[in-house]
């Protein structure tokens, strides 16, 4: 069989299955492995959620950032954020959205390396959340280059996360 033909047979397998599990199950799941602390173990990033027969914008997305059993980040929304709400989309093509928003969701694009200056520069485009640019704090936490997360929490807010070694946990750098 040629190795092209052979390529498209599992791809279509792996979609079959996949719809089928979605069918029985209801359920959407993303994760990747990530390096994000300074230790040396990669952090495991999901975001799950299962959706409603009857309205997939009440879709409660879940993303979470765990570290073995222990878990380092949670948020959580409804998938609803992701459409207009002058949409009178019906829910097959909203469906088909979520589906593509879940599976780029941890895309190579969302993660940047930055440093101090990147992120000074970063901030004259965004809200500062929890970490005030050119503190003491700010200073700190970008003694080396730190790997920032931009999660797109709706269509309305996107934030950037972050790793700060001297709190222990994962802070909003920034906000749309």
């Amino acid at each position: 069989m040629d190795s092209l033909l052979k390529l498209d047979s599992i791809e279509l397998a792996f979609e079959a299955a996949d719809e089928q599990r979605f069918a029985r199950t209801r359920q959407l799941a993303t994760q990747r492995s990530m390096q994000m602390t300074d230790d040396t173990m990669p952090e495991i990033l999901r975001l799950s959620g299962i959706v409603p027969k009857d309205n997939v914008g009440k879709t409660k997305l879940t993303f979470t950032i765990k570290l073995g059993k222990r878990t380092l980040f949670e948020d959580s929304w409804l998938a609803e954020g992701y459409f207009d709400s002058k949409d009178n989309l019906p829910d097959s093509v909203k469906l088909r959205r979520l589906r593509t928003i879940v599976t780029v969701f941890f895309a190579n694009e969302n993660f940047e390396v930055v440093d101090s200056n990147e992120f000074a520069e970063m901030m004259n485009r965004v809200t500062k959340a929890e970490i005030e640019p050119n503190s003491d704090d700010s200073r700190e936490l970008f003694q080396k280059p730190r790997v920032m997360y931009s999660v797109f929490h709706s269509r309305d807010y996107w934030y950037g996360l972050i790793w700060d070694p001297p709190k222990g946990k994962f802070l909003k750098a920034w906000r749309n």
